[in-house]
């Protein structure tokens, strides 16, 4: 095993014997749950189609194209060539707090998709930004949490949300009369 990878395992067996506390399983559960295939970010999109102004309609779908371009990349590219085992592949590194997703954990998809929709959102209600980040770091941590992600599944696919998102955006800026952040 690769020095990284070592370390990788190390952070995580360290998160998972000390950070871990019986009355905090059923919130992560539910952060993790919230963020499958983008739930709390489409329903959030929804909201925005309805409450009906132009800036509210771009909000949804620019944040929605960025957390399928980031969700995307992630589940049909990156994982499918890179294939790391999942932490519970590993006899003794974790107990699971939901079902076994599939075989393959970096980068994450949940923590990919969260930062996608939530530097958009952040882009375009700075003043929501807190509570946006906060919301889709949780998420994040949430899949190391309960077992299904080391820690560098999940910055990586942080990395890849970010990145998505920057590219809507950018998009966005070019091709959107009137865009502007």
């Amino acid at each position: 095993m690769n020095p990284l990878s070592e370390a990788d395992r190390h952070v995580y067996r360290i998160l998972h014997s000390r950070l871990r506390a019986g009355w905090l399983d059923p919130v992560m559960v539910l952060f993790t749950r919230a963020g499958t295939k983008g739930a709390i970010w489409f329903a959030l999109a929804v909201g925005l189609l309805i409450a009906g102004s132009a800036h509210a309609r771009w909000a949804a779908v620019l944040s929605s194209t960025a957390l399928l371009l980031g969700e995307g990349l992630i589940n049909w590219l990156l994982k499918p060539i890179f294939r790391r085992d999942r932490p519970y592949k590993h006899p003794g590194l974790s107990r699971l707090l939901v079902a076994a997703p599939g075989p393959h954990s970096w980068p994450s998809a949940h923590a990919g998709s969260s930062a996608a929709a939530a530097v958009v959102l952040s882009a375009l209600y700075p003043l929501w930004s807190p509570l946006f980040i906060g919301v889709a770091l949780v998420i994040a941590y949430s899949r190391v949490y309960v077992g299904v992600h080391y820690p560098l599944d999940v910055l990586a696919g942080i990395i890849v949300g970010i990145l998505a998102a920057l590219a809507v955006l950018a998009a966005a800026a070019l091709v959107i009369p009137g865009f502007h952040l």
